[in-house]
């Protein structure tokens, strides 16, 4: 190994994700770096995924290390599992539905290699492919991507006001900082929202470690129908259990009401109600003005049956009835985005 050369452990999370695995795998032997190992937590996939995995360990290239295990749904938990046995100097994280840009990963274990006081570098651009491999241009821009050298402080309140200041997936880390904030919390539902805030909260403290930014993808992500980004009720139990972790002081972002209030708008009734039980900082969402008026809004517009929910209904007058929903909000009344694809470009030919 050359003396600046550092070990990178590759830590890969994969649920029933066999259809996808193959080009993540191959994505790693593109990387054309010699000190590399790669761990895989299985969370009890139900397809053949660990059989794949272990047709694929007999031919690969560097250290492939399988881990199989009962599926628990904490990825927290089972990113740590990998972690826990990692033995290199660097370490990245990625899900086997996704594929590394394989170049740009050789261009941060370099710049990691040539400086040892970054903590961490990262990308500024998030680039989405879709269940075949086409790029796909539905996936929004990183706060960051327009910011030349965005500071500690600045990306700390980019994961309170925008719940994500880059994307841990890709990005490389030295492990001797991960190993000071012990990694992701395995209580929390959220995982890289965490690593990132503790990561920026320790490198402030410390006032020890430097970070650098690269305008390329370092990764492309997959959507496609199991993304757990589609689970709104899991996303928003994410965040406010965030906020109440990190932010217990601090007024809920106003990106989080524009959330809830499309939920509202967008899911049957029910379903968008269902949110606000999962904890206390979800349910003092309901005082929020205009989360009351998007409920509102819902239960007139859609005439949902009302019963369904906790309420009393109360007649004011012949034609006038009240709902008091929750036992909070008010609510009178009377009787009576399909994703762009670019088909024509694959990730294979993609050049940003």
């Amino acid at each position: 190994m050359k003396e600046n050369s550092k070990f990178l452990s590759i830590c890969c999370l994969g649920y029933n994700h066999a259809e996808f695995l193959q080009e993540n795998l191959e994505s790693i032997k593109r990387i054309n770096y010699p000190y590399i190992e790669v761990i895989v937590v299985d969370d009890g996939s139900s397809d053949n995924s660990v059989k794949l995995l272990s047709e694929i360990q007999k031919d690969f290239p560097f250290e492939l290390k399988i881990i199989t295990q009962k599926n628990t749904g904490n990825v927290g938990r089972n990113f740590n599992n990998a972690y826990h046995i990692a033995k290199g100097d660097l370490i990245t994280f990625i899900s086997l539905d996704d594929i590394f840009n394989s170049e740009v990963i050789l261009e941060e274990i370099k710049i990691m290699n040539d400086n040892p006081k970054l903590a961490f570098v990262a990308a500024k651009k998030a680039v989405a492919i879709d269940k075949d491999g086409f790029i796909n241009d539905n996936l929004p821009k990183l706060p960051i991507e327009s910011l030349e050298n965005p500071s500690i402080d600045e990306l700390l309140e980019f994961d309170y006001s925008h719940f994500g200041a880059f994307y841990i997936q890709g990005a490389i880390f030295r492990k001797k900082v991960i190993d000071k904030i012990q990694c992701f919390d395995e209580d929390m539902t959220g995982d890289d929202i965490v690593l990132r805030t503790k990561l920026f909260k320790e490198m402030l403290d410390s006032q020890e470690w430097d970070h650098k930014f690269i305008s390329s993808n370092n990764v492309f992500y997959r959507l496609h129908d199991n993304n757990i980004h589609k689970n709104s009720s899991r996303q928003i139990k994410i965040v406010t259990e965030y906020l109440d972790r990190y932010w217990p002081d601090r007024e809920d972002p106003e990106i989080l009401i524009d959330w809830i209030c499309s939920i509202i708008r967008n899911k049957p009734l029910n379903e968008s109600l269902a949110v606000f039980s999962q904890n206390n900082r979800a349910s003092r969402l309901l005082t929020n003005e205009r989360v009351q008026k998007s409920i509102k809004r819902s239960i007139l517009s859609n005439r949902l049956n009302i019963t369904k929910f906790i309420f009393l209904k109360k007649k004011i007058d012949k034609t006038t009835r009240q709902i008091l929903l929750f036992n909070l909000i008010k609510i009178g009344y009377k009787k009576n985005v399909k994703a762009k694809t670019n088909d024509n470009c694959h990730f294979l030919d993609y050049n940003d």
